[in-house]
């Protein structure tokens, strides 16, 4: 079992004389989860006083959310909770209250006390509030504007045609660390001078796909370059037939 103080202050306007009566009675649902079961519902208090102009009743709540978790029952069959004592005190002319509710069925624990009594709120002028609350919003309203930056746009061309004169029967082209060398038959003078493109691979290229865009037998251009793997930014030697 435990034991749970709850303490409440009923206020009258400091007009409480005199206490006629007090009833405290506990209206509670209970209810099986994953985790265990809960108490839900509320302790009601209801009573008569008397101030300085006659007879007046009062009528107060509790709310109550009790969650208790299966390794802390011990009977789920007698887990309820029950009002079983109240104290009460006349405070300047308000009642506060001191509720004794027991938590049965589940182990025992230390007891708990829970302020239900919600500080009394200071009267503050409604202009300067307002005005507060516009001063934030304004603050809130304010952007900083951050001066925009024009991007150069740099286009690169996809392909580059340039026509190459060889004097000498190799053509060499260096790409980092891997040079590449392409041996021209010697033939006649007149047919030194060839003509060569340069493609410059983009994402989803291959030799099959520069072969067709460029008419060329896509073994001789795997030969020609030597069949090095094809990745964005490799340069490829497309030789140009007429």
């Amino acid at each position: 079992m435990q034991k749970i103080y709850f303490k409440k202050l009923v206020d009258l306007n400091h007009q409480l004389k005199e206490l006629v009566s007090i009833s405290v009675d506990e209206s509670i649902n209970y209810k099986m989860e994953s985790q265990g079961m809960r108490a839900v519902g509320s302790i009601m208090m209801n009573g008569d006083y008397k101030d300085e102009k006659g007879k007046h009743s009062f009528h107060e709540s509790i709310d109550l959310d009790i969650m208790a978790l299966f390794e802390k029952i011990t009977d789920k069959r007698d887990f309820h909770v029950k009002v079983e004592d109240f104290d009460y005190v006349i405070n300047e002319g308000n009642l506060s209250l001191v509720i004794q509710a027991c938590v049965y069925g589940v182990l025992d624990d230390e007891d708990r006390v829970i302020e239900t009594s919600a500080p009394r709120v200071e009267e503050t002028n409604d202009e300067a509030v307002v005005e507060e609350i516009e001063s934030l919003l304004r603050e809130e309203d304010v952007v900083e504007e951050v001066p925009e930056v024009e991007i150069p746009v740099v286009e690169i061309p996809k392909e580059i045609a340039i026509p190459v004169v060889e004097t000498a029967p190799v053509a060499a082209i260096k790409e980092e660390t891997v040079e590449m060398k392409k041996e021209i038959p010697e033939e006649d003078d007149d047919e030194d001078i060839g003509t060569y493109y340069l493609y410059v691979v983009q994402d989803g290229d291959s030799y099959q796909s520069v072969a067709a865009h460029y008419q060329v037998d896509e073994y001789k251009l795997k030969d020609y370059n030597h069949d090095r793997p094809l990745t964005k930014g490799t340069i490829v030697i497309v030789p140009y037939y007429s």
